[in-house]
């Protein structure tokens, strides 16, 4: 084979093509980055002592897809052993161990308590419907929901509670990146499933330096393997093979293989891919993708600070939805070392409203919000980075189904196969990993298969 003919083409070097690679590393495979670094929405800086986060953050632990790549990569993951349920509520901040217990906690009155407790219940139903969901398929799309979860939205599951009940998981859902009415039950499940399940959550560790050192690992690994700045325009089942054009270097190119793994966003891969199935098609149309707009930030002091036990926050009267505190792995069993690095992110209809601000106009909002929720930030606030997801994590709205994909996923004669976190209610780390592992598999099998193919 000359060098514009392979086995194996992957398109995206986000957390599912970079599964992809990794399973097929032994092939005459290529990966094709548009941008000039892997790892898509794992976007970290190093600072010190410390690293901000911008993108994604929350790790799987052992016997995950990720968990064995980070491993044989010699990455180091660590556990969060800091609060993931605190809150803000009537200007203070709550950061209780167990989220059932905020019903009694919080300073509410008897309507607003019997709301919170009512909805909180519902909300656990439909966690464990989602639980039951990934027992039989861990890491795979929620299929069986039924109507019940996956025709409506997660408002009408919730109802309308008193105005700062609803201010408290309006907040928690647009960690979806969506508004309550615009995402399925099933979505919401997926997200209170996955911030309740304790050590079985998906999002339980940190990776030590920052989470886009996966990407960077990946590229000292396999960065022969990798074709960067390389956008693909067209991808076209014929003949036998996959052709694949793409702009590389100002040129258009073309390259042939024998499977290709499409490892982008469902709107990419419905952009590109030609000759699909009408059903397939309108499903790569019709994910939906949230916004988040983020900010990594840097902190100056010098000693022990109220939050150094909190790992989540939830905002319920801020501009942004989330506070992550990236230093509270490094607390336990270390020496506490000045300064720190903490990251807030706006999701859904927030984050929209800020897409087209300047960066100082975010940048302003996130600071004094910062500062109202911990006074102690006064003066202690050092570099802020912003960061723009427009298409930042799919989600389920109501009445969508996937079912058309997941046939089409278990065909055995098609050279183009799909691989995402939009593969399951909720995108996350470990599904997108999960679903490029399976896409490898089934594209090794089809070469075993199909051995004598050009």
């Amino acid at each position: 084979m000359n060098a514009e003919n392979h086995d194996v083409i992957i398109v995206g070097g986000g957390v599912a093509g970079l599964s992809a690679l990794w399973q097929l590393r032994h092939r005459d495979v290529v990966l094709l980055e548009a941008d000039e670094r892997l790892g898509g929405r794992l976007m970290s800086l190093p600072r010190g002592d410390y690293w901000m986060n911008l993108g994604a953050h929350l790790f799987p632990g052992a016997g995950s897809h990720v968990e064995r790549m980070t491993s044989a990569l010699g990455l180091e993951t660590i556990g969060i052993p800091g609060a993931k349920f605190a809150l803000t509520f009537a200007g203070r901040v709550y950061a209780n161990k167990r989220v059932e217990t905020y019903p009694f906690t919080l300073p509410l009155s008897l309507r607003e308590r019997v709301a919170l407790a009512n909805v909180g219940l519902r909300a656990v139903g439909a966690v464990k419907v989602w639980q039951d969901t990934q027992r039989e398929r861990p890491g795979w799309a929620a299929t069986r929901f039924g109507g019940y979860l996956a025709n409506r939205s997660f408002r009408e599951l919730i109802g309308r509670p008193p105005a700062r009940v609803d201010g408290i998981f309006r907040a928690a859902g647009h960690r979806a990146a969506s508004e309550l009415e615009d995402q399925s039950a099933g979505t919401g499940g997926a997200l209170f499933g996955g911030v309740w399940a304790g050590r079985k959550s998906l999002l339980s560790y940190n990776l030590h330096g920052g989470s886009g050192r996966l990407g960077e690992a990946m590229a000292a690994e396999l960065g022969h393997l990798v074709r960067y700045g390389a956008s693909v325009t067209r991808v076209r089942e014929a003949g036998g093979h996959v052709t694949v054009t793409l702009r590389e270097n100002g040129e258009e190119k073309t390259l042939r293989a024998r499977q290709v793994i499409m490892a982008t966003p469902a709107y990419v891969s419905h952009r590109v891919v030609e000759g699909l199935p009408g059903d397939v098609a309108d499903v790569l149309a019709d994910v939906r993708y949230g916004p988040f707009v983020s900010a990594g930030v840097i902190t100056t002091e010098r000693g022990p600070m109220p939050w150094d036990h909190i790992y989540a926050l939830t905002a319920t009267e801020q501009s942004f939805d989330m506070l992550f505190n990236h230093a509270n792995p490094l607390r336990v069993g270390r020496a506490r070392r000045p300064g720190g690095s903490l990251m807030v992110y706006a999701g859904g209809d927030g984050a929209r409203r800020m897409l087209d601000l300047e960066d100082s106009g975010v940048e302003s909002r996130y600071a004094d919000d910062l500062v109202a929720v911990f006074p102690q930030l006064r003066g202690n606030l050092g570099e802020i980075r912003i960061q723009r997801w427009e298409h930042g994590i799919p989600y389920r709205r109501p009445g969508f189904s996937f079912e058309p994909m997941l046939r089409h996923s278990r065909r055995t004669d098609v050279g183009v196969h799909f691989c995402g976190d939009y593969f399951g209610d909720l995108g996350n780390m470990e599904l997108a990993a999960a679903s490029g592992f399976r896409a490898a598999l089934r594209a090794g099998v089809a070469l075993g298969a199909n051995a004598g193919r050009p």
